[in-house]
C-alpha cells in the first residue's frame, strides 16, 4: 500500500486505477439507469411504431406534422392542394388515434395551412402538446447523454490530483528516480492526453442513443411518404418550410445601402457638378 501512494511509479498506477474505476462506476450507472429504457424500446419495436410518432423521435415537431399530413392523406381525411395547403376531404369524420385526431381538428379550423405552420400556428396546440405528453410519458431519451465531458473532467481532475499527491509526498519521477522533479509535468502531460483519449471512446452528446430504433423510425416515416401519390407528396414537402421572403426591388441608380445621395440621382453634392454654392 505503500508503494502505491509514496514512490513514483505507484503514485501513477494509483491514479490511473482512480480514473478506470470512474469510468466503471459511470457504466455501470448508465446501464442501470436505462434499463427500463431497453425495455420501451423493445416493446416499441415488437409493436411497431406509428409514422407521427417515428418523425418526432427522429425528428422533430415539423416532421412529425409533415408524417401525420401523409397518414391522414393517404386514409382519405385530408386533401392537399398543389400548393401545400391543407383541407378536410370529409368533414365530421375523425381518426381513432388522438394526435392525429388533435391535427384534424386543428386542420377544421385553419383551412390551406401548410405544414411549416403548424409548428407555431395556434390552431395545432394541442397536436403539438400532445405529441410532447406521449414522449415525456414514455421517458425515452433518443440521444446520449453526458457520459463523454464526465469522463473527460475525470480524467483532469485524475491529473491534477496526482500531482498534488506529488507535492505532498516529494516522490521521484516514474522510471527515473535521478530525473529533475520538473519532470513530473512530463508525466502529467503525457497522463492526461492518454486519459482524455480515453474518454473520446465514450459517445458524444449528440450521437443517437438507440439505433435500431432510429433504423424501425426512419422506415416507417418512408412507408407513409410512399402511401401517397406522387404530386401530393411533392406538394407536402414543397410546403414543409417557410419560403422566404422576396427581395425588395432596388430602384434604378440606387446604391445597395439605399444612401440618400444616391436617391438624388447625382454626387453628394445633389448633382450641382461640383459647383454647389459655387461663385
Amino acid at each position: 500500500m505503500d508503494w502505491l501512494l509514496t514512490d513514483g511509479e505507484g503514485i501513477l498506477t494509483f491514479w490511473v486505477l482512480v480514473f478506470g474505476v470512474c469510468n466503471v462506476l459511470r457504466g455501470a450507472y448508465c446501464l442501470v439507469r436505462d434499463r427500463g429504457r431497453r425495455r420501451t424500446v423493445r416493446a416499441m419495436r415488437a409493436r411497431g411504431v406509428d409514422p407521427v410518432r417515428a418523425a418526432y423521435l427522429t425528428g422533430d415537431a415539423r416532421d412529425a406534422a409533415e408524417a401525420a399530413v401523409f397518414v391522414l392523406a393517404a386514409d382519405g381525411f385530408l386533401r392537399i392542394a398543389d400548393d401545400g395547403g391543407l383541407r378536410l376531404a370529409s368533414p365530421g369524420r375523425m381518426p381513432r388515434d388522438p394526435v392525429l385526431a388533435a391535427f384534424v381538428r386543428g386542420a377544421g379550423g385553419a383551412p390551406g395551412a401548410r405544414v411549416y405552420e403548424i409548428v407555431d400556428h395556434p390552431r395545432f396546440e394541442e397536436f403539438r402538446t400532445l405529441l410532447r405528453e406521449r414522449e415525456r410519458d414514455a421517458g425515452l431519451s433518443m440521444t446520449t447523454g453526458l457520459s463523454r465531458p464526465l469522463i473527460a473532467a475525470f480524467a483532469a481532475m485524475s491529473v491534477f490530483a496526482m500531482g498534488l499527491h506529488v507535492v505532498v509526498t516529494e516522490a521521484p519521477v516514474p522510471f527515473d528516480e535521478d530525473a529533475r522533479r520538473a519532470a513530473w509535468l512530463l508525466v502529467c502531460l503525457i497522463l492526461w492526453t492518454a486519459l482524455w483519449a480515453v474518454s473520446l471512446l465514450w459517445p458524444g452528446d449528440g450521437r443517437r442513443r438507440w439505433p435500431e430504433l432510429d433504423a424501425h423510425c426512419r422506415d416507417q416515416v418512408a412507408r407513409a411518404r410512399a402511401a401517397v401519390p406522387e404530386g401530393t407528396r411533392r406538394a407536402v414537402i414543397a410546403g414543409k418550410y417557410r419560403p422566404r421572403p422576396a427581395p425588395e426591388p432596388r430602384r434604378a441608380g440606387s446604391r445597395p445601402d439605399g444612401s440618400w445621395a444616391d436617391d438624388l440621382g447625382g454626387d453628394s453634392c445633389g448633382g450641382c457638378g461640383g459647383g454647389c454654392g459655387g461663385e
